[in-house]
């Protein structure tokens, strides 16, 4: 398998991949630009090249941008993707201290990690996996956002009613627009522009990108949103090092195992990675003041879901996210149809694909980790104008998404309501989780409730729901007893 694997690497694909590495780490870098949007606005200029070239230009695309991300997260505490928004819990405070070249040295060493896993995933075990996640019927999605959904409460801050009140809020916004079931509108106040409802990205730029500028605002006095790095080693300690490797491997199989699941995606497999570490921790109530195994859980977990989100998009023709689904009209756009026949009949594209996932991964790797003495220095501008810039950026990502002005008034409304809650010590990621996970739940739970006749039993009758409803159990449990010694 290896040497068909080096048999589709060639000079100009891999200087392909390199520039989509690029293009990506910059689209993912923007608060706004996400990896979709990178993806899509370059498959047109993939379609005068080959099968091999364009799909592997569009890899790496897809590495640099989810990758990226974490840059400022980390160095102005605004996720350049939703899947790093994690990251900013632990990875700004580290950067505020000074420290920010340390945290990008264990976000980019941790993205190696989980590109790794998931390539290796990807190689390995692709046809086996799939057949698994075809095993996956309503009850079983239902349950595991459900799982999901405990993140909740080990994520609700130092209050876990305003942690509550916060997730109901997001879960009440997700029933805005067309009823999933009876296509009618719901909770639209008459209005036109709401019967599309509220899309989770552009209310995700509103809360983490637009209030952080409204409160960074505030404190001009503070010319800069982080000190002068200190002079550091991009790399952490072999002690720390040591101590990850749990770490690494649960938040890795972690977003293998969402990335597989379709339409689930990077977002919430940080969640769940970054919630069940913290679980896990002897010191959970250092987590979210700059403990790096919060960066470590994030930025595995969100790029392992890579290669998780390839298998079936490969495997079985069906897209494991948003990207992936982008990818999908990339290989069409060749005349190539993915599915159970890909790797019979192109097994070229296959392997080059292969191929181009793990050079990708070693040129997001170099790249990232020389841009670690530039990034900072990119972002260490004055707030006067950096805040406008970023402000812009957003802006413009939100309209990008689906060129609609409705999405930018779902950031501004978004931004203006993140800033109150914040001032009010009120957290914004139960918000997040719900209104990315409610309307899914909500989907899966009247499919199921159809399938059955009505009943919800098959959630604890069916081996797969059932795991995950227990482990919803657990998770719920870990968390409200480590809050209640946490209080006393």
């Amino acid at each position: 398998m290896l040497e068909l694997i080096l048999s589709t690497v060639t000079l100009t694909n891999v200087l392909l991949i390199i520039a989509g590495v690029v293009w990506g780490i910059i689209f993912g870098m923007i608060p706004g630009l996400t990896a979709t949007l990178a993806v899509v606005v370059l498959i047109p200029v993939t379609y005068g090249l080959g099968a091999v070239s364009g799909i592997s230009m569009l890899i790496g695309i897809y590495i640099g941008g989810v990758s990226g991300g974490l840059v400022s997260a980390i160095l102005i505490g605004m996720p350049g993707t939703p899947a790093s928004i994690t990251t900013v819990f632990d990875g700004f405070p580290i950067a505020k201290k000074g420290h920010g070249e340390k945290a990008l040295g264990i976000g980019i060493t941790s993205n190696l990690v989980g590109s790794l896993l998931g390539w290796i995933c990807l190689v390995t075990m692709a046809p086996q996996i799939a057949k698994f996640a075809l095993k996956f019927g309503p009850f079983e999605y239902a349950a595991i956002i459900i799982f999901g959904l405990t993140a909740v409460i080990s994520l609700a801050g130092k209050s876990m009613l305003k942690g509550l009140v916060m997730a109901v809020f997001g879960l009440l916004v997700s029933t805005i627009g067309l009823d999933p079931t009876y296509a009618m509108p719901r909770n639209t106040f008459g209005l036109q522009f709401l019967i599309s409802g509220v899309s989770p990205i552009p209310a995700m730029i509103g809360l983490f990108v637009v209030s952080q500028v409204f409160i960074e605002a505030e404190k001009l006095s503070t010319k800069f949103l982080i000190p002068k790095p200190a002079k550091l080693g991009h790399f952490f300690p072999l002690k720390e090092i040591k101590a990850s490797i749990v770490n690494f491997l649960r938040s890795g199989v972690i977003g293998i195992l969402i990335g597989i699941l379709p339409g689930i995606g990077g977002a919430l497999a940080n969640f769940i990675a970054y919630d069940q570490a913290k679980k896990a921790s002897k010191n959970p109530e250092t987590f979210g003041e700059g403990n790096i195994q919060g960066i470590i859980a994030s930025e595995t977990a969100n790029n392992a879901s890579i290669g998780g989100a390839l298998i079936p998009m490969l495997s079985l023709g069906i897209p494991g996210d948003a990207v992936t689904a982008a990818l999908l009209g990339g290989l069409m756009l060749h005349g190539l149809q993915p599915g159970p026949l890909l790797i019979r009949d192109n097994p070229a594209v296959v392997y080059g694909i292969f191929s181009s996932y793990l050079i990708a991964t070693l040129a997001m790797f170099t790249i990232m980790m020389v841009g670690i003495k530039i990034f900072p220095t990119i972002l260490r501008i004055q707030k006067a104008y950096l805040l406008p810039l970023v402000l812009a950026a957003g802006i413009v990502g939100c309209y990008n998404l689906q060129y609609s002005l409705t999405d930018v008034w779902v950031a501004v409304v978004f931004g203006i309501l993140g800033f109150i809650f914040t001032k009010h010590d009120f957290p914004l990621t139960p918000i997040v989780i719900s209104l990315v996970l409610g309307k899914m739940l909500e989907e899966n739970i009247r499919l199921s409730l159809l399938s059955s006749g009505g009943s919800l039993l098959p959630l604890f009758t069916r081996p797969i729901a059932l795991f995950f409803m227990l482990g919803a159990a657990v998770s719920v449990g870990i968390s409200f007893t480590k809050y209640v010694k946490g209080k006393k």
